[in-house]
C-alpha cells in the first residue's frame, strides 16, 4: 500500500515535505538541515535520547510520513533514529524493542511504522560498527485514545497497563518510538518490559516534542 503510495507521489508530482520543492522524499537542501544532534533530553523511566527537536523541518517531515503516507520518508528519519541509537554509552549488541502499533494505526497507515523504522535504523547502524536487532517483544493489550491533545497525566492514565511482554530477559533493551512528548508510551513500555523480566536500559526516539 505505501509503496503504491509513493509510485503514484512520483507521477503526481510530489513535493519535499520541509520547502516544497519536486522531490519524492526530503530534497538534497532539506536532508542536509535535518543534520541529527542527539541528545538526552529526559529521563523517561530510562535514559531518553532524540536526535532533534519536534519543530519546523523535522515536524513537517515526521507529520507527511505519518498522516500523509510518504513511505520514502522512512529514509531520512531512520538516519535521524539511528544516530539516536549510535549516541547511547552502551556496548555490545542492542535489542531495539519498538513501540507497537494500535490496530486502529496499522489500518489507516498500511503499516506499524515505528517497527518499520526501527528495522531500517538497525540496517544502518551496522555499517559503523553498532550491532542492533529489532525485537518485537512488546503487544498492545487493548484498545487506547488517540493522544494527541491529552495532558500528561491524561497520557498517563491512558496507556496505563496497555502493554504486555512475553517473559524473557533481553539484555541492553532500547525502546524506540518516533516521538517523546510527556514520556508516557515509554514509561509505560519500559514498565512491561521491566514486570516480564528484561532489562530496558534506554530509549531513543527520532525527535522530542518541547
Amino acid at each position: 500500500m505505501r509503496l503504491a503510495t509513493a509510485a503514484a507521489d512520483l507521477l503526481l508530482g510530489a513535493q519535499c515535505p520541509g520547502c516544497g520543492a519536486p522531490s519524492t522524499s526530503v530534497c538534497r537542501r532539506c536532508w542536509i538541515a535535518l543534520d541529527p544532534s542527539p541528545r538526552l533530553v529526559r529521563h523517561h523511566a530510562v535514559p531518553t535520547v532524540a536526535a532533534g527537536e519536534h519543530t519546523d523541518l523535522l515536524r513537517d517531515v515526521i507529520v507527511a510520513w505519518k498522516e500523509e503516507n510518504h513511505a520514502t520518508l522512512l529514509n531520512p528519519l531512520a538516519h535521524l533514529l539511528a544516530a539516536s541509537i549510535a549516541a547511547l554509552p552502551l556496548d555490545g549488541p542492542l535489542t531495539l524493542v519498538p513501540v507497537p502499533a494500535s490496530r486502529r494505526s496499522r489500518r489507516a497507515r498500511g503499516a506499524d511504522l515505528v517497527a518499520d523504522l526501527a528495522a531500517a535504523a538497525s540496517d544502518r547502524l551496522r555499517p559503523v560498527g553498532v550491532e542492533a536487532h529489532v525485537s518485537p517483544a512488546l503487544r498492545l493489550t487493548r484498545r487506547t485514545a488517540d493522544q494527541s491533545g491529552l495532558d500528561a497525566e491524561q497520557r498517563a492514565r491512558n496507556l496505563r497497563g496497555a502493554y504486555v511482554s512475553r517473559p524473557g530477559a533481553l539484555p541492553n533493551l532500547v525502546v524506540v518510538d518516533d516521538v517523546v512528548t510527556t514520556g508516557a508510551t515509554i514509561g509505560e513500555a519500559v514498565r512491561a518490559l521491566r514486570a516480564a523480566g528484561h532489562r530496558p536500559v534506554a530509549a531513543a526516539v527520532v525527535a522530542n516534542r518541547p
